[in-house]
């Protein structure tokens, strides 16, 4: 044997939870950067494996510098063949949000959608293709709140961002606290033509200055309420906040706290269980 690696296997990272705690570690692992999380059972206990890059245990160490609770979760990786992992791919199909379109980058004609704006996009190995309910919802707010400055926290592939800054011309700050999701972006911004009009920064809220017209966090619940204060004081006066990634459970703790720092609730988008808030700084 030469001694070169095959690069048609790739290390999968499998997270070991009760099914009690699935929905939350699920939701762990998409904040991450995850493009997908597979369930599989076992009585009590499932098994969440997802892609996390080239280095899952790396990026899982990251994972429990900020989710002290995932230090006990039971960690393990798994090689699979990219040959066989891949054919997702040719079942991909186009999102549609209002007049925009996402088409995955390497369809034949991507360009073959209804009228409107298209963005093109390649997931890599972050959360993000546009189809998942949070990413649609989100979307479908922010088209009617536009601004002329935008905060993207959590950008994962970058695919909101793109879609503002094709449809409104907007300027944008991306953050992901993902490397993944930070390189797919970054490819994204790219591929759409959109570079001279985006800023693309690993970290999170902390990194960032200054305050925005618009506003999006599509991220962890607890990270909504945890980190408000930061996200809320990155607000304009008069300016809009749409905040995501979490179900009807936690609706009520997000608009008390929100609504506590000078927020105020003023649309709401629900798809598959999934909601959307869109506050304004009033």
């Amino acid at each position: 044997m030469s001694g070169t690696a095959d690069d048609s296997f790739h290390v999968l990272l499998v997270v070991s939870v009760p099914v009690y705690i699935a929905e939350f570690a699920a939701d762990v692992l998409w904040s991450a950067g995850a493009q997908a999380v597979e369930e599989i059972h076992h009585g009590a206990v499932i098994d969440l494996r997802t892609d996390l890059g080239s280095d899952p245990l790396q990026a899982w160490s990251r994972i429990i510098e900020t989710t002290h609770v995932a230090r006990d979760w039971k960690v393990r990786t798994q090689s699979i063949d990219t040959r066989v992992a891949d054919t997702w791919r040719k079942h991909a199909s186009v999102t549609v949000v209002g007049d925009v379109s996402i088409a995955p980058a390497w369809l034949d004609t991507p360009t073959a959608t209804r009228s409107g704006t298209t963005v093109l996009i390649e997931p890599g190995g972050s959360f993000g293709m546009g189809d998942h309910p949070t990413t649609q919802a989100t979307l479908d707010l922010a088209l009617q709140s536009p601004g002329a400055s935008v905060l993207d926290l959590g950008c994962g592939s970058g695919v909101l961002g793109i879609a503002l800054c094709l449809t409104g011309h907007a300027r944008v700050v991306a953050v992901d606290i993902a490397p993944a999701a930070v390189e797919a972006t970054r490819h994204n911004v790219a591929l759409n033509g959109v570079s001279d009009r985006f800023v693309i920064e690993q970290g999170d809220v902390r990194h960032v200055k200054g305050t925005y017209d618009l506003v999006l966090a599509n991220i962890l619940a607890p990270v909504l309420l945890g980190d408000a204060d930061a996200i809320a004081a990155r607000v304009a006066s008069r300016g809009n906040l749409i905040v995501s990634g979490f179900t009807d459970t936690r609706r009520f703790d997000i608009i008390v706290r929100y609504s506590a720092l000078g927020l105020e609730l003023r649309r709401e988008t629900v798809i598959d269980g999934w909601l959307a808030l869109q506050f304004e700084r009033v």
